[in-house]
C-alpha cells in the first residue's frame, strides 16, 4: 500500500522504480479478458432474470431491481474470479522482491490447488460485493423509467453515459471498503477481506479503509458510463430493426 495515500506518489514510484510499461501490467490479454467476459455475461444473466421476474411479478421495484443484479453478478463468480485474482498477481508481481515470469503466475494461479482455493476464498468477498452492480443498474433503471415517462421515447446515448457514470459512483462508494479488502486478500496481503479491513483500520483508521477510491471510481466510471452508453444505443439500434420488420 502507499504510505502518504496519494495516487499520484504511487504512480510516480512505479514509473521510477519499474518504468511506464509496469502501470499495464496484466491488462492483456487477461485484465481485458476479465472485464469483456464478467460484463458481456452479467448484461446477459441481468437481462434474463429480469425478463422473468417481470413474467412472474410484474414490473419489479427498485428492491427487486437490485436483488436481480445482485444474483446475476453472483452467477459470473466462479468463473471471472480465478481470471481476476490472476490479475492482482500479475499487478502485483515483483512486489515482494521475487519477480515471476508471467506464465510461472498463471501456472500458479490457475493450475495449482493453492491458487485455485485462493482465488475462491476472495470470491467469498462478493456475496457483498455482488450488491455493487446489484446498486448500480437498479439506479440507472430507475432515473431511466423516470425520464422516459415524459416525452422521450428512449435513453439518448450521452445521458446513458452521464447517468450510468453516477449510478457506478454512488454503488462503488457504498461497498468500497470491502473492495479494498478483497484486493488486498488477493493480493495475499491478509488472509481473507474481512481480516484486511480489521488490519488496515486497527493500523491505520477508518480513511485508511478508502485509500485509493479516487482512481476506483474513475475506473468504474469510465467503465460504466461507456458500458451504458453502448447498451442503450444497440437496445435503440435493435429496436428500431425489429419495428421496421413489422
Amino acid at each position: 500500500t502507499n504510505s502518504d495515500g496519494s495516487l499520484f506518489a504511487l504512480l510516480k514510484r512505479i514509473i521510477a522504480e519499474e518504468g511506464v510499461f509496469a502501470l499495464y501490467r496484466g491488462l492483456l490479454p487477461f485484465s481485458a479478458l476479465e472485464a469483456t467476459e464478467q460484463k458481456a455475461l452479467y448484461v446477459l444473466n441481468y437481462a434474463a432474470i429480469k425478463s422473468l421476474l417481470r413474467r412472474l411479478c410484474g414490473e419489479p421495484g427498485i428492491l427487486a431491481t437490485v436483488f436481480c443484479g445482485y444474483l446475476s453478478d453472483l452467477l459470473c463468480v466462479p468463473i471471472s474470479v480465478p481470471v481476476e485474482a490472476l490479475v492482482v498477481q500479475l499487478q502485483t508481481n515483483g512486489s515482494n522482491g521475487s519477480h515471476l515470469s508471467t506464465w510461472q503466475v498463471l501456472q500458479q494461479a490457475l493450475f495449482t490447488r493453492e491458487g485455485l482455493a485462493t482465488a475462491m476464498k476472495s470470491g467469498c468477498a462478493y456475496f457483498l460485493l455482488s450488491l455493487k452492480p446489484g446498486i448500480e443498474f437498479a439506479f440507472f433503471d430507475r432515473i431511466k423509467s423516470m425520464i422516459l415517462k415524459g416525452s422521450a421515447k428512449e435513453l439518448q446515448p450521452l445521458t446513458a453515459f452521464f447517468l450510468g457514470a453516477v449510478a457506478r459512483a454512488i454503488a462503488t462508494c457504498l461497498v468500497y471498503p470491502y473492495v479494498r479488502g478483497k484486493a488486498l486478500a488477493q493480493a495475499k496481503l491478509a488472509p481473507n477481506p474481512t481480516a484486511a479491513l480489521r488490519k488496515v483500520f486497527s493500523e491505520e483508521g477508518i480513511p485508511a479503509l478508502y485509500r485509493g477510491i479516487s482512481m476506483e471510481i474513475m475506473r468504474g466510471m469510465t467503465q460504466s458510463a461507456v458500458m451504458f452508453a453502448v447498451m442503450e444505443r444497440i437496445r435503440s439500434v435493435v429496436r428500431a430493426r425489429m419495428q421496421g420488420l413489422r
